[in-house]
C-alpha cells in the first residue's frame, strides 16, 4: 500500500491512502402542459375624483397621546427637568405630522408645509414635536423652569394633545384632542425645591453600625394632600448630588434644596471590612460563554474557559483615589466528586479532575489569569465588581455528560464541574473560599490519532499469506486516545489492485478482495485473525483506555495480515485503502 498524509481527527475517521470517488447525478426533466384559457374582451369607462387633504388620525393601537413618563402627584416632574409626551398617528396622504401639546382645548392652527400652533399663539403651547413620518412615534418635550417669571409656578398644569399634518396645500389638524390616561394623563405635576438649614451625624460608629444624619428642612408643596410634602435627606460622599442620587431633597428626589447647608461637609469614619462573594454569582463558563464545557485541543490544552463571579465590598469597589478596592482574585476548578476541600492546594493539581489556582504560581504553571471587569464597578457608591478568571483545560479532563444509560456514557456521568473563588481587597482583607451554587458539565471529547498512514505487507507469492499478522512494524497501526474517552475502532477497507485508486476490475486474476486482509489485537496466525469487511465494516473492541496524563497518550496496536489468492495472474504493486474510525468504547474499559 502507498503512503498517505497523516491525519488527526475529532470524532471523525482516518483513511489509509487516498480515495477518489466519482459522483454521478441523473437529472430527470419534467414537462407540464398548461391548458390555455379563453379571453373575453369588454369596453370599460374610467371614473375619477379628487380627495382633498384629510387630517392625520390617532393610532389607538399605540395608546393615543401620553406623557412618556407619568408626571403625577406620586411621580411629579422636578423643576429644571423635562416633561415628555409621545403619540403615534398616521396620515392617509403619507404627510409628516406634528404632535402639539397646548394649554387650551381650542382648535389649533395648521400651517401649510410648516409646524402648527396652539389656539391663542405660542404662549398657549407647552411643547411641539419635530415633523414625524406617518405611523411613526413622535415625541414632544418641554423643560420646567423656576423663578418669579416661570410658567411652571403652578403645581398642576393641564395639557391637550393635537396632531396636525404639514401638507403643502390645506394642511389640517385632527379636531379630536387627547389628554392621556391613568398616571400618564393631564395634568402634569411640577415639584418645587425644599429649603435646607441644618444637619449633622452621630459618628463615629463601629463597623456594621448605623450612622444617623439629621437635618432641618421645609417644603411648600402639598402633593400628599393638606400636609407639607415629605422631604428626603441624601448624604453623599462628594458634592455630586444629581437630583435622584445624593443633599437634601423632597420625597420626589428634586435636585438640590435651597438654604445654606446644601453640600456642606460633615465627615465620618468607617473601618475596613473583608469582601464577600455570593455562591449564586459564581458561573463556570465555556469558551463561548454558553452551554457545557467543550474541549477542542487534540492531545493538548483547550484555552479560554472562564469563571465569572461578583465580589462585594461594603467599603466600595473603588478606593478614595479611584483605584480598585479589590486587588486579588483566585479560582479553583474541579470535578464535583473531588470536592473543593481536595482541590485548593498546588499539590492537588491533576489534569484529569483538579485545577487549583495555587498551581498557577508553581512549576506546574497552570495558565489561569484573574482580572476585574473594567466597567462593572461604576464608582465609589458601587460595592460590586465582576471578576473573570480565564484558564485552559487539558484533553484528559474527565467528562461528566450523559445519563449513565448508554455504556459509552462517561464514568462520571452523575457529576459535574464546579468552581470555588476567593478575593482580597487593597488592605489584604480576604473573603472566604466560596463554591458555586451550581456547576457545568464537561462534554465527552472523542479525539484520536493514528501512528502511521501506511500498511506495507511486503512481497508474497500468489497462494501465500503473511503467516502471522503484524509481525513487523510496517504492518501495524497504533491508535492513540487524544481526547477524554476510551476508544474502540470501526475498521473497513477496499479491494486492492494495481490501478488503484481507479476501481478494481473485480476479476480474480488482478484483484485481492478486501476479505483477504485480516486484523487482530496481537501477533497471531493469519488463520486466527478477523477478516476485514467493506464499508461500513465492523467494530473492533480493542479497548484503548482513556488517557490520564498530559505527556503520554493511551494507545493500542492493531496487527494486520494478508493472503494473496492463488488465482492472481497479474504481478506488480497492489494498492488499496483501509479506514480506521475511532469510536467511544464501553466505560468499563476506560
Amino acid at each position: 500500500m502507498k503512503v498517505c498524509n497523516t491525519h488527526t481527527t475529532i470524532g471523525g475517521k482516518i483513511s489509509i491512502a487516498t480515495t477518489i470517488l466519482g459522483v454521478c447525478v441523473i437529472l430527470v426533466g419534467l414537462v407540464v402542459d398548461m391548458p390555455r384559457g379563453n379571453i373575453a374582451w369588454a369596453n370599460n369607462a374610467t371614473t375619477s375624483v379628487t380627495v382633498l387633504n384629510t387630517p392625520p388620525q390617532w393610532n389607538s393601537a399605540y395608546g393615543d397621546a401620553q406623557e412618556a413618563v407619568g408626571s403625577s402627584t406620586t411621580t411629579p416632574t422636578n423643576v429644571l427637568q423635562a416633561v415628555n409626551w409621545i403619540a403615534n398617528a398616521y396620515d392617509s396622504s403619507g404627510d409628516n405630522y406634528y404632535l402639539l401639546i397646548c394649554k387650551t382645548s381650542g382648535a389649533p392652527t395648521p400651517v401649510d408645509s410648516g409646524a402648527p400652533e396652539c389656539n391663542g399663539g405660542a404662549g398657549n403651547r407647552w411643547a411641539r414635536s419635530a415633523a414625524t413620518a406617518s405611523n411613526a412615534t413622535s415625541t414632544a418635550a418641554t423643560t420646567t423652569t423656576e423663578g418669579s417669571g416661570s410658567q411652571f409656578l403652578a403645581e398642576f398644569n393641564d395639557w391637550y394633545a393635537f396632531i396636525c399634518d404639514n401638507a403643502s396645500v390645506t394642511a389640517s389638524c385632527q379636531p379630536t384632542y387627547k389628554t392621556g390616561s391613568g398616571t400618564t394623563s393631564s395634568p402634569f405635576v411640577v415639584n418645587h425645591r425644599p429649603t435646607f438649614s441644618l444637619y449633622g451625624n452621630n459618628t463615629p460608629v463601629n463597623p456594621a453600625g448605623t450612622i444617623e444624619w439629621y437635618a432641618t428642612t421645609t417644603d411648600s408643596d402639598t402633593y400628599e394632600g393638606t400636609a407639607t410634602d415629605t422631604v428626603k435627606l441624601f448624604v453623599c460622599k462628594l458634592a455630586d448630588f444629581t437630583g435622584t442620587a445624593c443633599g437634601a431633597v423632597d420625597g420626589h428626589g428634586l435636585l438640590v434644596a435651597l438654604g445654606g447647608q446644601q453640600a456642606v461637609n460633615s465627615s465620618y469614619t468607617i473601618n475596613n471590612v473583608a469582601p464577600t462573594i455570593l455562591a449564586a454569582s459564581v458561573s463556570l463558563l465555556d469558551t463561548d460563554l454558553t452551554g457545557p464545557l467543550t474541549l477542542t485541543g487534540i492531545a493538548a490544552e483547550t484555552p479560554g474557559f472562564s469563571v465569572r463571579y461578583t465580589i462585594s465590598d461594603q467599603n466600595s469597589c473603588e478606593t478614595t483615589t479611584a483605584g480598585s478596592e479589590i486587588i486579588f482574585g483566585l479560582t479553583n476548578v474541579y470535578r464535583s466528586g473531588v470536592t473543593g476541600a481536595f482541590c485548593d492546594q498546588s499539590d492537588h493539581y491533576n489534569a484529569n479532575n483538579c485545577y487549583p489556582g495555587a498551581a498557577a504560581t508553581t512549576s506546574i504553571a497552570w495558565g489561569v489569569s484573574c482580572t476585574a471587569s473594567s466597567t462593572s464597578c461604576t464608582g465609589p457608591d458601587d460595592s460590586d465588581v465582576i471578576w473573570d478568571c480565564t484558564f485552559p483545560l487539558w484533553y484528559v479532563a474527565d467528562a461528566t455528560d450523559g445519563t449513565g444509560g448508554p455504556a459509552t456514557d462517561p464514568t462520571y456521568w452523575n457529576e459535574n464541574w464546579l468552581a470555588s473563588v476567593q478575593a482580597a481587597d487593597d488592605d489584604f482583607s480576604t473573603s472566604s473560599l466560596v463554591e458555586a451554587s451550581s456547576g457545568n458539565d464537561l462534554t465527552s471529547f472523542l479525539a484520536y490519532s493514528v501512528s502511521t498512514t501506511t500498511i506495507a505487507y511486503g512481497g508474497l507469492q500468489p497462494g501465500n499469506d503473511t503467516g502471522t499478522v503484524g509481525d513487523t512494524t510496517l504492518d501495524r497501526t497504533d491508535v492513540l486516545a487524544s481526547g477524554n474517552v476510551g476508544l474502540d475502532e470501526t475498521l473497513y477497507g477496499e479491494d486492492m489492485c494495481p490501478g488503484f485508486p481507479a476501481p478494481c476490475s473485480g476479476l480474480p486474476g488482478d484483484t485481492i478482495f478486501v476479505a483477504n486482509q485480516r486484523y487482530a489485537s496481537s501477533s497471531i496466525s493469519y488463520a486466527s485473525a478477523v477478516s476485514l469487511l467493506a464499508n461500513p465494516g465492523a467494530t473492533f473492541l480493542i479497548n484503548i483506555p482513556k488517557s490520564t496524563t498530559t505527556l503520554t497518550q493511551s494507545t493500542k496496536t492493531t496487527h494486520w495480515g494478508i493472503a494473496v489468492p492463488g488465482a492472481i495472474t497479474v504481478s506488480g504493486d497492489y494498492l488499496g485503502q483501509n479506514t480506521i474510525l475511532g469510536v467511544t468504547s464501553d466505560r468499563t474499559y476506560w
